[in-house]
This record gives structure tokens, sequence and C-alpha cells, in this order.
């Protein structure tokens, strides 16, 4: 028997299982449409997508620390390599920022366990100031091409003040430096009454102003200079009109679930029919009648 064969035989097949049991046939006939339904009457008379404008961001200064860093807690930076160019360099940061001092180590790993080991007993009171991160630098100043790295906390300090959560407790509270675009896009900007972009935070943990604070410290090391004439100010791309459709997230949450649900019934049945035939050493053969 040809394949062409077996297939209209398995056809046939179906059909006079579906012809036995009328009731079941409906549910599995009638429950994919009914959820299909559902998602044409939430677009036709529930879900509306609507025209936006246009957004453009004002523009924001990253000379200091964000407001949301400089109340009542001293903050230190800790380096390394604690070299004497690096730690001139690192002395000019504290003096742009307003940080209490600068700590200095001899190697980047060590520096890290000096900063995992304080974020884990920050919530001890002390009247002592906090790291606000450390950064490490590759090689020496004096080398041709500076690499450094900015080392900031894992855990997002203004998620950690508005909701007492811990990291990795909520998605925005870490930076997800693995992702260029977020999970579930979705239309229109992110944020979009944020002026600095929502999470990661990289203005409101100080990030910006840290990476500035560094480059401008190194040019003036590099060359020989006592100020930097240059004014630095970031903003965000602006986003051009778009449809904003709510459904368009509803279905992407959603719609395996309704998949499943609509065929989960047809599936049960097919599972069911196939055990019973092999339980009952059932063989399906067609014979025409002359």
């Amino acid at each position: 028997m040809g394949k062409g064969s077996q297939f209209l035989l398995l056809s046939w097949k179906n059909l006079v299982l579906l012809k036995r049991a009328p009731v079941r046939t409906f549910f599995q006939i009638a429950m994919p449409l009914f959820f299909i339904v559902i998602l044409v009457l939430l677009r036709a008379f529930v879900v509306k997508d609507k025209h936006e404008p246009s957004v453009t961001y004002s523009a924001f200064d990253v000379n200091k620390l964000p407001p949301d860093l400089t109340g009542e807690t001293q903050w230190k930076m800790a380096f390394a390599p604690d070299t004497s160019d690096v730690r001139q360099v690192m002395e000019t940061v504290a003096a742009n920022l307003s940080l209490f001092n600068v700590t200095g180590f001899r190697s980047e790993d060590e520096m890290v366990r000096v900063l995992v080991s304080e974020e884990q007993n920050r919530n001890k009171p002390s009247n002592d100031a906090l790291f606000l991160g450390g950064i490490a630098f590759n090689k020496s100043l004096n080398s041709g091409d500076i690499i450094y790295k900015i080392r900031l906390s894992s855990k997002s300090k203004k998620n950690y003040k508005q909701k007492k959560k811990g990291f990795g407790t909520d998605p925005s509270a870490n930076w997800n430096t693995q992702f260029t675009f977020p999970v579930f896009q979705v239309p229109g900007p992110r944020n979009v009454n944020s002026t600095f972009g929502g999470p990661p935070h990289y203005f409101e943990e100080g990030f910006l102003s840290l990476q500035r604070a560094v480059d401008f410290a190194i040019i003036k090391y590099k060359g020989n200079m006592t100020d930097v004439n240059t004014v630095v100010s970031v903003k965000r791309f602006p986003y051009p009109d778009c449809t904003d459709d709510p459904l368009i997230i509803a279905i992407q949450t959603t719609l395996p679930l309704l998949l499943m649900l609509s065929l989960i019934f047809t599936a049960l049945n097919i599972v069911r029919d196939i055990v019973y035939e092999k339980e009952k050493k059932l063989k399906v053969r067609k014979f025409d009648s002359e």
C-alpha cells in the first residue's frame, strides 16, 4: 500500500469516527472557533488602537551625580590597580562628583570582593561612606589605548528604595546587559514620560555621570590640562508618530494559551483513540464491495 493510499485510508477512518461521535465532533470544531470569536470581539468592541503623536525629549546634564544619589548618603569610589597615575585620575573624578574619597586596590578581583562584601552588609546601620562602585583599568594610563570598566552594584538603588525588593525579584532591578531590546516589545517609546529612559537606570544609578567624569579626568591627565571647556548633555532619541495597539501586547502573552486551550480537547481524544486501538489491537482495512 502506497503512501497516498495510507493517507486516504486514515482520512476515511477519521471521518467514520467523527460521524459516530457527533457531540465530540461538535466540541472539536466549536472550541477553536470559540477562542477565535473571542479575539475578534476583543478587536471589534473592547480593544481599540489609537494614533500617538511623535515624542521628543529634553536634554539633561551628566556633570554631577543624579539627585537620587546626592542625599544624606556619602559615597566613595573604588578603583584598581592602585598606581600613581590611576590614583591621580580617580582623585580628579572624586573632586568633580563631590565624592567622599577614593580607595585603591591592587587588582580588580580584590576590588570586586570588597564591593560584594559591603553590598551584602549594606542593611546594617553605619555612618561610614558607602561604595558607589568601582573603576577597573586594564593597563597603565601612559599606554596608547586606555580601557576601563565601571563596576556598579547588580542591585538597582532606585528600585530598591521604591519597592524594597532585592536583585532578581524584579526584572527592572538589574541591568539586563544581555538584551539589546526588551523580550516583549511594545509600540511606542519605552517609559514615554521618563526623560532619562527608564530601566535600566543608567542616569539614576550614576553610570553616565561616572563615565563622563572618568573620560574628562583621563583627558586632563593625558593632555596635562587644568580644565576641559566642553559641555556634555544627553537626551533620548525622539520617537516618530505610531499606532498604539494594546491587542498586540495581549496576543504576545495570551495567544499560546488560547491555542493550547482550543486544541486540548482534540489532542486528548486523539490520544484516547490511539490507546484504545493499541489495547484492542485493531487495524484499519477498507474492503471494496463488488
